[in-house]
């Protein structure tokens, strides 16, 4: 007769106590212990119970052009990589979809599946999809979800609670004002009011209680309207209603730079300095300047990188470095990059201090998906 293990005779409450204390980076393991600490690790009470106590580490998950989706741990510096995204068609390019994070899990919603194929016609346009994608962190495993009401692509999306917001983007034949609420726990969509402008290549956000919808391409009836360039929306949750806010963007752009909310503050990289946004004067303050300015020059310039917050850090990740005195002259970039800030509104630029962190290895270029996690 074989000794009964030693973690069987552990009762689950206290297996619980001591779980909920484990770096997360050791949890995939414990979960092949046995079929009891299985279902604990997976349960809501563990997950509450590593928030009450202090132990829940926020992850940055970051989907770089043609690569793996990776998650970076920043407590032991290290990359890993997530299983592979299912997908409908493998001869396909998905782009323009949405990506967020909600409690353990990643959502990937929408997007516009661009066919590879020889066979295709060469200006086709791609076919917008609803799709959603889950993939759980504490199982390691992708999932399919309901899909959105409305096929759409290249729109905003931001969390409150348990349920996601995706607003604007395009459809089928046509530009969206329309916004659907998701919610996690019930598998659902519903609608909710419709923006006041028709808006497509729009950020999404969580400011301060409220979704901001920022940016984009803005058109009214179908037709551009000048207003509405460089504006955003914020949604009521009391009256169920969007407000408008005009010229809210710096220098009046339609798609604003790599953003991110700092601190309960919304920051942006624009050129070469990283602003924020004053909600009280609807202004811009100069708060730092990015690592390395003159890889942001008009001769030397870098796009396409992912800006998150983490841990009240800064983050800056990826991107594409190209040299417009040699057009053909591009680098990719897998470096991960942090810095600490103070927001203040005296409009003082202050110095920045970066610091590197483990690159993301083959896992380089343009950033299509980024999003913070934490568990």
């Amino acid at each position: 007769m074989y000794a009964k293990a030693w973690y069987n005779w552990l009762p689950n409450d206290v297996a619980l106590l001591c779980l909920a204390r484990v770096q997360r980076i050791e949890l995939l393991k414990l979960r092949l212990v046995c079929t009891s600490w299985k279902r604990l690790l997976e349960s809501k009470e563990f997950r509450d119970l590593r928030l009450k106590v202090g132990s829940a580490e926020a992850w940055l998950y970051v989907l770089a052009c043609c690569s793996p989706f990776s998650a970076f741990d920043p407590f032991s510096n290290k990359w890993f990589s997530l299983p592979q995204i299912p997908r409908l068609y493998d001869d396909t390019i998905w782009q323009g979809f949405a990506c967020v994070a909600v409690g353990p899990s990643l959502l990937l919603m929408g997007g516009i599946h661009q066919s590879t194929s020889a066979a295709t016609p060469l200006y086709s346009t791609g076919v917008v999809c609803a799709d959603l994608h889950i993939y759980n962190a504490c199982t390691n495993q992708w999932s399919r979800g309901a899909s959105m009401s409305t096929p759409r692509s290249w729109f905003a999306a931001s969390v409150i609670g348990d349920c996601v917001y995706v607003a604007g983007g395009q459809g089928h034949d046509r530009f969206l004002d329309t916004v659907e609420l998701y919610d996690l726990k019930k598998n659902s969509w519903s609608h909710v009011s419709s923006m006041n402008c028709v808006r497509s290549s729009c950020y999404g956000f969580t400011l301060n209680g409220k979704i901001w919808i920022i940016g984009g391409e803005v058109m009214r009836n179908q037709h551009r309207v000048k207003p509405g360039r460089g504006s955003a929306e914020v949604y009521n949750f009391e009256s169920g209603s969007w407000s408008l806010i005009p010229e809210m963007l710096l220098n009046s752009e339609k798609v604003p730079g790599p953003s991110t909310v700092y601190c309960g503050r919304l920051l942006c990289v624009h050129q070469s300095k990283l602003m924020m946004y004053s909600g009280d004067t609807n202004s811009w303050f100069h708060v730092g300047e990015l690592s390395g300015s003159e890889m942001f020059s008009n001769q030397n310039s870098r796009y396409g990188f992912a800006c998150e917050s983490l841990n009240d850090e800064l983050y800056i990740i990826g991107g594409t470095r190209m040299s417009r005195h040699y057009r053909h002259s591009v680098q990719l970039l897998n470096t991960n990059e942090a810095c600490k800030l103070t927001p203040s509104c005296g409009g003082e630029s202050k110095n920045t201090s970066w610091w590197n962190l483990a690159s993301m290895g083959k896992c380089e270029g343009t950033i299509v998906a980024s999003a913070v996690m934490t568990m």
